[in-house]
C-alpha cells in the first residue's frame, strides 16, 4: 500500500516535522489543531463528516462498554480512517482497543510493518 493511502496521527506527525522525514498521505484537521506545523509537511487534511461523528460515537460507546474508553480525537480519527479505508499510522497502541471491536481498521503503530 502507498503512503498515499496512509492517515497519520499527531505523535508521528511531531516525528517527522522534527526529523524532516517525508511523509505523504493524510492527515485530519484536528491533528492539524494539536500540531499546526503539520500544514508544513505533505499531507492532505480531512474534516471528519456527519458519518465520521456518527461513527465516532458508537465507537466510543464501544470503547466504554469494554472498559477502555479513549480520548475523543483518537476515536474521530479512527472513524475517519475506518470510513476512508486508509491505513491509521500511529505510535498509540491503544487503537488496538478499536481495532479489536472494528477489525476493519488497519493500523500500523510507529515500527512495525
Amino acid at each position: 500500500m502507498g503512503e498515499d493511502k496512509k492517515l497519520y496521527d499527531t505523535n508521528v506527525i511531531i516525528e517527522a516535522a522534527k526529523s524532516g522525514e517525508k511523509v505523504r498521505g493524510y492527515t485530519t484537521i484536528l491533528n492539524v489543531v494539536e500540531f499546526p506545523k503539520a500544514t508544513t509537511l505533505d499531507l492532505t487534511v480531512i474534516t471528519p463528516s456527519l458519518d465520521d461523528y456518527l461513527l465516532s460515537i458508537e465507537i466510543s460507546q464501544a470503547m466504554v462498554e469494554r472498559g477502555t474508553p479513549l480520548p475523543a480525537v483518537d476515536i474521530v480519527v479512527a472513524a475517519v480512517a475506518l470510513n476512508r479505508q486508509l491505513t491509521l499510522v500511529s505510535r498509540d497502541k491503544h487503537f488496538l482497543f478499536i481495532r479489536e471491536v472494528y477489525p476493519g481498521l488497519k493500523l500500523q503503530l510507529e515500527g512495525e510493518e
